[in-house]
C-alpha cells in the first residue's frame, strides 16, 4: 500500500501492527525518544532526532532503536521524573517499568494483580506530584504509585468507571460515565473539588490541560470538543480562555443523505509552548478523528486554522482507496514534532472478498516536524 499524506514521514513497523493503544514522547529537551505500544503485546522505541530539522537528502532515521515482545498486553505508557524510565500499564492490571537493556518488564508497582478481576487493566497514567504517578484501571480504582519506591502508596476507588484520566500541576481530572467530570486537588484525592457534567452527548475520548494548566479539553465520540475551564477560587484566572464552549468538528456532508456524517475524535493534544513570547501558541490545539484527518484549532478565537491532508492507503492490487483513523496524537516538549498513529477502528469492513470481514488494516506511524505557524 502507498501512503497519499507527504506532510508526514512513515516510521519502519512490523509487519500487520495491531492496534496502538498509546504513544508517548519522553520527558527530555534533550531528545525526543518516541514510546509506541500496542494490542499485540509489542512496546517499541524509536530515536526521532533525526527527524528536528532534517533534510530531504538526508532522510531520518525510521527504524525503531529497540522492540520488545511481552507477554501481557500494554494499554498505556508514561516516562516518570523521577529516572525519566518509562513505565507501562498492563490490561493484567500490572504496572512495570521498561527494561530496554534486558528487552523485558521489571517487577509490578503497582497493587497486587486480580486475576479474577476482568476490569483490572490499568487503562491511563499520568505523572502526580512528589515523584508520584497516578494509574487508573477500567473498574473505577485510582492508584497513586511512588516512583522512588515503587510502590502504591494510595488505593482509592470510584463508584464510577474511569473513562479517561489527566493531570494538571495542581488537579487531576477524571473523565467518568455518564460523562460526569471529577476534578481534584492532587494534594487530596479523598474527595473531589468539584463535580460537573460537561456540555457532551456521548461518551468522552480524550482529555488534555491547556499548556497555561488554567483549563481542559475534553472530546467525544460525537466528532465534539468541550472547552472547560477551572474554577480556581484562589487565584485569578490568567487563562486565555475565559468562558466553557462547545465545538462540533470532524463532520462531513453526505449529498446522498444530505446530512452530515460524524466521526469520533479519537485524540487530542495542544501545542506545548506556554512562554510569553509564544502565547499566541499557548491555545493551539490538534484533533485527530476516524475519519483520517487532523485538525488544528486555535481555542481562543474559536477558529479551526488547518485541515492536514487526509490519511489514506491506496491498495496497489485493486486500486482501491482506504481511510486511517487517527488513534493517537503526541507532541514532544520542544514543541518541534508531532506524532501521529493510526489504527483500523473499522473491525467490520469487509475488503476483498478472500477475506474475512474482520480484516482490518496493519496500524502505522507518521512524524512531521511543526515548524512556527
Amino acid at each position: 500500500m502507498s501512503n497519499s499524506n507527504s506532510e508526514f514521514i512513515e516510521l519502519n513497523t512490523p509487519t500487520n501492527l495491531d492496534i496502538i493503544s498509546d504513544i508517548k514522547f519522553n520527558n527530555n529537551l534533550n531528545d525526543s525518544k518516541l514510546l509506541i505500544s500496542s494490542w499485540d503485546n509489542l512496546i517499541l522505541l524509536y530515536d526521532c532526532k533525526s527527524f528536528i530539522n532534517y533534510l530531504k537528502n538526508e532522510p531520518p532515521i525510521t527504524n525503531p532503536i529497540f522492540d520488545i515482545k511481552i507477554n501481557e498486553t500494554p494499554l498505556c505508557l508514561q516516562y516518570t521524573e523521577f529516572t525519566n524510565l518509562p513505565i507501562v500499564g498492563l490490561l493484567d492490571g500490572s504496572i512495570k517499568e521498561i527494561e530496554f537493556e534486558n528487552l523485558n518488564l521489571g517487577r509490578n508497582m503497582g497493587k497486587e494483580v486480580d486475576i479474577d478481576d476482568f476490569q483490572s487493566g490499568i487503562n491511563y497514567l499520568k505523572l502526580g506530584i512528589n515523584n508520584t504517578v497516578l494509574a487508573s484501571s477500567f473498574n473505577g480504582q485510582l492508584q497513586v504509585i511512588d516512583t522512588k519506591i515503587r510502590k502504591p502508596t494510595t488505593v482509592i476507588k470510584n463508584n464510577r468507571k474511569i473513562i479517561v484520566m489527566e493531570t494538571s500541576n495542581n488537579y487531576l481530572i477524571l473523565g467518568l460515565t455518564g460523562n460526569i467530570i471529577e476534578i481534584y486537588d492532587l494534594k487530596n484525592l479523598n474527595k473531589p473539588i468539584e463535580t460537573r457534567e460537561i456540555g457532551l452527548k456521548y461518551q468522552i475520548t480524550d482529555i488534555k490541560v491547556f499548556p497555561d494548566q488554567q483549563g481542559f479539553a475534553v472530546s467525544s465520540i460525537d466528532g465534539r470538543v468541550s472547552i472547560e475551564t477551572f474554577n480556581d477560587t484562589t487565584n485569578e484566572i490568567n487563562s486565555e480562555i475565559q468562558q466553557s464552549y462547545v465545538f462540533k468538528s470532524h463532520r462531513h456532508f453526505d449529498p446522498n443523505t444530505e446530512t452530515d456524517l460524524v466521526y469520533p475524535i479519537n485524540s487530542i493534544t495542544f501545542n506545548k509552548h506556554t512562554s510569553q513570547s509564544s502565547s499566541n501558541r499557548n491555545t493551539l490545539l490538534y484533533t485527530g478523528g476516524s475519519d483520517g484527518y487532523i485538525c488544528l484549532w486555535d481555542i481562543k478565537k474559536r477558529k479551526r486554522l488547518k485541515q492536514f491532508p487526509k490519511f489514506i492507503n491506496k491498495e496497489l492490487e485493486t486500486n482501491e482507496t482506504l481511510t486511517e483513523s487517527i488513534a493517537k496524537l503526541d507532541i514532544n516538549l520542544n514543541n518541534n514534532l508531532l506524532a501521529v498513529a493510526t489504527s483500523d477502528d473499522n473491525y467490520k469492513r469487509k475488503r476483498r472478498m478472500s477475506e474475512t470481514e474482520f480484516s482490518k488494516l496493519p496500524s502505522k506511524i507518521y512524524l512531521k516536524q511543526l515548524k512556527d505557524l
